[in-house]
């Protein structure tokens, strides 16, 4: 990004010495698009989006949606980075410096006990970007990603049944029938579900903290997804090319409840007890994913998508039972379908 450096150095009017730039580190791995700009004693983000090419009908790049969002959300009270300057030539934005901490690595290093405030504003806050996105849907839809959620879910769900079969090994018709049914159930939870219009990059590295107030980052692709499986995937962490980490889920009953009841007050019409049940699903659905993942890595350990999980997860063992933990004991409501499923993995795991 040095080349960067003269455009920035005359926009603020300074000499190319007074800049500098740090890298930015996920773990081990080092983001090649984006990095710290210090000018003296303030602190920015250079990002440059690599794909320079639209991106949607519309005829967008990644960085015209990014700009836009970002401009949207910032303007109507979000806790996003804002936009600096625009290097459009380039495809670069220029941003405000929002945190040297993602909820990711807090995770990984602090007690889940240190972290409630945190959390609960991150979720009063990813509420308020959805009311954003809602309110100015008209504006952002040719923004939108074709993204086949539908596809995606049923994908997941197919690998999930697989992976519980896994899970409970050979059962009795009877035992095998029931699971069916309840799988099926849980399935249709999910897919007959309104889905939202919101951010398609959703992970605890994007929401990043400040003096313990969270904002979201990353808005380069945005279009429709199910807000339970955005909740479920910005609040567990993967400690991802981290030595010594694993996963570690931070939501819990109390987070669950009050993003229901916000739900059913704001957007729909059913029970917050159904709006918990489906977040329990999402969660349940997320784990036996990453378990697939892992049986999957570790049954052909020399495929190229092996070989980077190894390197990014680390020691599978001790993933796989981390992630079986979630699975058996990370109830998030009183579900039926889920707390059943739960029970029969214990039972076939013991």
């Amino acid at each position: 990004m040095n080349h960067l450096i003269d455009q920035i150095a005359t926009h603020f009017k300074t000499e190319v010495a007074a800049l500098k730039l740090e890298p930015i580190q996920h773990g081990s791995q080092r983001k090649h698009n984006v990095c710290r700009l210090k000018i003296g004693s303030v602190n920015y983000l250079l990002k440059q989006h690599d794909i320079t090419t639209p991106v949607v009908e519309a005829g967008y790049t990644p960085r015209e949606i990014e700009s836009t969002v970002l401009s949207v959300l910032h303007r109507n009270g979000c806790r996003v980075p804002q936009i600096v300057w625009k290097l459009e030539a380039s495809h670069a934005l220029l941003l405000e410096w929002c945190g040297d901490l993602t909820l990711d690595a807090m995770a990984q290093s602090r007690p889940l006990s240190a972290l409630t405030s945190i959390l609960r504003t991150a979720l009063t806050e990813l509420c308020r970007v959805e009311t954003v996105f809602a309110e100015n849907m008209e504006l952002l839809t040719p923004y939108a990603f074709r993204f086949d959620l539908n596809v995606t879910l049923q994908r997941l769900l197919e690998q999930g049944r697989k992976t519980l079969g896994y899970l409970c090994g050979a059962m009795p018709s009877s035992q095998t029938a029931h699971l069916d049914a309840l799988w099926t159930a849980l399935s249709n939870r999910l897919q007959t579900a309104p889905p939202t219009f919101d951010s398609l990059d959703y992970q605890s590295r994007n929401i990043v903290i400040s003096d313990d107030i969270p904002f979201f980052i990353d808005f380069s692709s945005v279009g429709w997804d199910w807000q339970e499986r955005r909740l479920v995937q910005f609040f567990n962490s993967i400690g991802a090319n981290q030595e010594g980490t694993n996963f570690v889920s931070l939501l819990n009953r109390e987070l669950v409840e009050a993003y229901a009841v916000w739900v059913a007050a704001h957007r729909e019409t059913c029970s917050p007890a159904e709006i918990a049940a489906r977040v329990d699903s999402h969660h349940l659905l997320f784990y036996l994913s990453v378990i697939h993942r892992i049986l999957c890595a570790v049954a052909q350990p020399e495929a190229p998508e092996s070989k980077t999980l190894f390197k990014a997860w680390g020691d599978l063992k001790a993933r796989y039972q981390s992630a079986l933990r979630q699975v058996i004991h990370t109830g998030l409501s009183d579900g039926v379908y889920t707390t059943q499923i739960r029970e029969m993995i214990a039972n076939r795991s013991s």
